[in-house]
């Protein structure tokens, strides 16, 4: 299965552009940012998967690039990862997610030691403690996570800079099509 690179950078270029059409229709920009976040994650899987050579999705990728004397075309894959963060990013910059994470895996570790070492961790004191501390540490990874996604968010969804991206990747998109 091969995607087309032209296809998704020019639809995640106009996803991204989602500030500029919020003034016309609010709902139309909302419509964007949810379209946008199911293009964000195809963008970055195949942008991974041109980056890491498996050629799977993006073999076309490789045929056009081969194809083109365009100086600027070998610039796409950064900005198609800048597509893809900002595009995922939008929608859930304030889901707090590591909460709910950590403590799900805290239940899951402290469950999973009365389970399988049911000698050791039979007392609920014991289990509570591994449950605090299993609870804390990953919920302290996890916020900082989460603190510098937020922060690479509201970067990339300032209006300008949005923009700026979602028309470098439409004119990046235009240059598939023209190979």
């Amino acid at each position: 299965m091969v995607v087309p690179a032209g296809i998704i950078l020019v639809a995640g270029g106009l996803c991204a552009c989602a500030p500029l059409f919020k003034r016309f229709s609010q709902s139309l920009g909302r419509a964007l940012s949810v379209i946008g976040f199911v293009v964000g994650i195809v963008v970055l899987i195949v942008a991974v998967d041109y980056a890491l050579g498996f050629n799977f999705l993006s073999g076309s990728i490789s045929d056009a690039l081969a194809a083109t004397s365009s100086p600027y075309l070998k610039y796409f894959l950064p900005a198609m990862i800048l597509l893809g963060i900002l595009l995922i990013s939008r929608p859930i910059r304030n889901v707090r997610w590591a909460s709910i994470i950590s403590l799900a895996l805290g239940l899951l570790i402290a469950y999973f030691l009365r389970t399988l070492l049911p000698s050791i961790f039979s007392s609920t004191t014991v289990l509570v403690i591994v449950f605090l501390i299993a609870t804390l540490a990953i919920y302290t990874l996890l916020r900082f996570v989460e603190d510098l996604f937020d922060f690479i968010g509201s970067v990339l969804a300032f209006p300008p800079i949005a923009i700026a991206i979602g028309l470098v990747n439409v004119y990046f998109g235009i240059l598939f099509f023209s190979v």
